[in-house]
């Protein structure tokens, strides 16, 4: 995925001769749209013109707006979704006889597998000092429906608990907590929320709706399923991604609780750069970026309850 983030106030696009012109305070860029896929915006004060929108819609260019959090408060892109009525039908259908929970494993199962993945990557490089993977990878072969969220707590618990391990001391991460002040939790959210709004697109143009998922309990407003799929990835795009730049010494500013403009803008370009990372999916031998396996995986689900045959989720070979 090719994106452009813009993260300083008073930045206004515009539209000469089909191509962007982005222009701020110090300088003015032009961009063709034939070299983007994504426009985020990570600020206010940003205006668009309506023939850079239109010239986005017709490049399938998404633009993306985050709130200071990472939160996605508007999206704008082409929807072509793909077979959305029998694939809706079979989503909500499969919540009631029994098909979601075979689901809801698979993606749970996929999570802790990849969440082993990581642990084992460090324990290789000498990072750690114990097999705590080994433990990830049992939970993860003997999950059933009935304890399915027990054991997923249970190997968060023991993820979250290693990361504080690998992380420098000094940035004081003792495990994750969404409402955390500490820098790496706030890099977490923000991150989390670049990914839940990739997520949420391929899950649309794949049919799906978005707000029925089959892990996080429905409710009014809540994208259950954008939470559920993204727990697939979320290991490969984004915890990995902020250990390795943490380990490398960044440090991003925290003011009343929000990671400051500037730093925000680093960790939204390095996640951008994550989804074009080339990884090999177990059980396919085909190598593709993870902003394609997200979509392909998405086409897999949405097939997978058309058709009832079992859905394989994203595990990354480590």
């Amino acid at each position: 995925m090719r994106s452009i983030v813009i993260s300083e106030y008073g930045v206004k696009i515009s539209v000469k001769k089909e191509s962007f012109i982005i222009r701020g305070r110090d300088k003015t860029i032009r961009i063709s749209p034939a070299d983007i896929d994504q426009i985020l915006i990570t600020t206010g004060g940003v205006s668009i013109t309506s023939k850079a929108v239109r010239l986005a819609m017709k490049y399938s260019i998404d633009i993306v707006f985050l709130d200071s959090r990472g939160d996605p408060w508007a999206r704008i892109f082409m929807s072509h979704p793909t077979a959305t009525v029998a694939t809706r039908r079979s989503q909500y259908t499969s919540i009631f006889n029994g098909f979601g929970r075979e689901i809801a494993v698979e993606i749970v199962r996929s999570k802790i597998f990849n969440q082993a993945g990581l642990l084992k990557s460090f324990r290789r490089k000498g990072v750690l000092n114990n097999d705590s993977y080994k433990d990830l990878e049992y939970i993860a072969r003997e999950l059933d429906y009935e304890s399915l969220l027990k054991k997923e707590a249970e190997a968060a618990h023991i993820y979250w608990q290693n990361i504080a391990l690998i992380l420098p001391k000094d940035i004081e991460f003792t495990g994750r907590n969404h409402d955390s002040p500490d820098p790496f939790n706030l890099s977490l959210n923000y991150g989390y929320a670049i990914l839940y709004s990739e997520c949420w697109k391929a899950l649309v143009l794949a049919g799906l709706d978005p707000y029925a998922g089959f892990v996080h309990k429905d409710r009014s407003g809540k994208e259950s399923l954008v939470y559920d799929f993204a727990d697939m990835f979320k290991t490969s795009v984004v915890d990995k991604t902020l250990i390795e730049m943490f380990r490398s010494g960044f440090r991003p500013r925290v003011s009343q609780g929000f990671i400051e403009r500037s730093d925000r803008s680093i960790i939204a370009r390095n996640i951008v750069d994550a989804f074009n990372r080339v990884v090999r999916e177990r059980d396919d031998h085909n190598p593709k970026t993870l902003s394609q396996a997200i979509r392909a995986v998405s086409l897999r689900l949405a097939s997978s309850l058309r058709t009832g045959e079992r859905f394989r989720g994203f595990v990354e070979v480590w």
